[in-house]
């Protein structure tokens, strides 16, 4: 069995089972022992959570260009909550499925070996030894045969990074070494296992910067 872990995405959601999700998290995730020190913290989530549904609530009763156009940032800015705070419960948790479970997001369904691999369940960049470099770690994921990962450094206009075509690959875990990048840079690395049955998909993004 693969190391259990919580979705991340919930951008597919019908909105209101959306708002449904948000509450539920906020729930159960406000004052829960297994995750003492939340990102983002408690209080902030709730501001999403609490404005998305208000605000998804007078979208439904109005239908309105405006009331529209305010719930559609607003679930914007929840799905980014969710998914930091989602990607901070998988890293703390690290695998146990009973403190996955009580934070109220879904656990991911566990694939079969003969499927794709499942997204890392944590990814790290650091600085390295000298001068534009960095390090990246990789929690292992089973059945993979090398992990595949991308760099970026610029963002677009909706403040995504910019990814383009090139894809690096490692076999390691811990350490892989990253160099001939630009001094004093801030760059985004993100990561997906590969096998026979193909690639799984992407980690969240994770940022350091260079010397």
């Amino acid at each position: 069995m693969r190391t259990a872990r919580v979705k991340t995405d919930y951008s597919r959601l019908p909105e209101a089972s959306l708002a449904t999700m948000a509450g539920k998290t906020l729930t159960d995730m406000t004052g829960n022992a297994n995750f003492p020190d939340p990102d983002p913290d408690m209080a902030d989530y709730a501001d999403a959570v609490n404005d998305y549904r208000t605000k998804h609530e007078a979208a439904v009763e109005t239908g309105g260009k405006f009331d529209r156009t305010a719930k559609d940032i607003a679930k914007l800015v929840l799905l980014q909550a969710m998914k930091r705070l989602s990607s901070h419960v998988n890293f703390t948790a690290n695998g146990d499925e009973h403190k996955l479970v009580s934070s109220g997001f879904q656990l991911v369904q566990q694939p079969t070996p003969n499927d794709v691999p499942l997204v890392p369940l944590w990814v790290r960049a650091r600085k390295g030894n000298q001068k534009g470099q960095l390090k990246l770690d990789i929690a292992p994921v089973k059945w993979r045969w090398l992990y595949e990962y991308q760099i970026g450094h610029l963002k677009d206009e909706n403040g995504e990074v910019i990814w383009g075509n090139t894809v690096y690959d490692t076999t390691k875990t811990r350490g892989t070494l990253i160099s001939g990048l630009a001094s004093v840079v801030t760059y985004w690395i993100r990561v997906r296992a590969r096998n026979g049955y193909g690639a799984g998909d992407w980690s969240d993004p994770v940022s350091a910067s260079t010397d």
